[in-house]
C-alpha cells in the first residue's frame, strides 16, 4: 500500500506475534485500522472482559484520517485501463471503521468516535471524554490517538473508568509528551 512503509508493516506483524493476536480479519485491514487494531490489543491484553459491553466505548483524535486508502481508492477510480474500483478498499475510506473493529473484537457497544484535527487536541478529547464519563454513558473509556499517514505512524491509547477522579488534560498532555522523549 502507498506510504506503508516495510519496516512499519514489519513492525505491526512482529507485534501481532508476540501479543499472539488470533484475528484472520486483520490482515484485510488498512494501515490505520491495523494499527489501531494492534495498539488496543496490547493495551487490552491483560485486561478483563468488560461485563456491561453497552459501557464501555472508544475515543480517539487522528490527523489524517483514511488518507492512504482513500489516495488508493481515487487511484483505482482514475485508472481507466485498470478502473476496478475496490469494495475492500472503500470499507476503510471512514476513521470510525477502525474503531469499530477494536469494538467488535471486545464486544464494546458504547460510545465510538474519531475526531479528526491537525494535531492530537488533548483538551478537546479530555473535554469529551469528561462528559459522557460525567453524564453516565459510558463506566469505561479506551481513549487517545491513533494516525497512520505517509511516513508517520503513531499510536497513543489508555483507559479511563468513570469512578476515576475527572481527567486533567494537563496530565494527559505530560504522559504523551513523555511517551514522544
Amino acid at each position: 500500500m502507498r506510504g506503508e512503509s516495510s519496516i512499519f508493516v514489519k513492525f505491526l506483524k512482529e507485534v501481532y506475534k508476540f501479543v499472539e493476536i488470533k484475528y484472520p480479519k486483520y490482515f484485510k485491514m488498512d494501515a490505520l485500522s491495523k494499527l489501531g487494531f494492534v495498539a488496543s490489543e496490547v493495551l487490552l491484553h491483560d485486561q478483563e472482559k468488560p461485563k456491561k459491553a453497552e459501557r464501555v466505548g472508544i475515543a480517539v483524535g487522528n490527523r489524517a484520517s483514511t488518507y492512504l486508502v482513500d489516495t488508493k481508492h481515487q487511484q483505482s477510480i482514475e485508472d481507466k485501463e485498470n478502473y476496478f474500483p475496490s469494495p475492500s478498499n472503500f470499507v476503510y475510506t471512514l476513521p470510525n471503521v477502525m474503531t469499530g473493529e477494536i469494538c467488535i473484537r471486545n464486544g464494546f457497544k458504547g460510545e465510538n468516535a474519531v475526531f479528526v484535527s491537525e494535531k492530537f487536541d488533548i483538551p478537546f478529547l479530555v473535554d469529551y471524554l469528561n462528559v459522557i464519563l460525567q453524564a453516565d454513558k459510558a463506566d469505561r473509556m479506551v481513549a487517545g490517538y491513533i494516525n497512520a499517514d505517509v511516513d508517520d505512524y503513531e499510536a497513543f491509547l489508555f483507559i479511563v473508568d468513570r469512578t476515576a477522579e475527572q481527567l486533567n488534560a494537563k496530565e494527559i498532555q505530560g504522559l504523551y509528551e513523555s511517551y514522544h522523549s
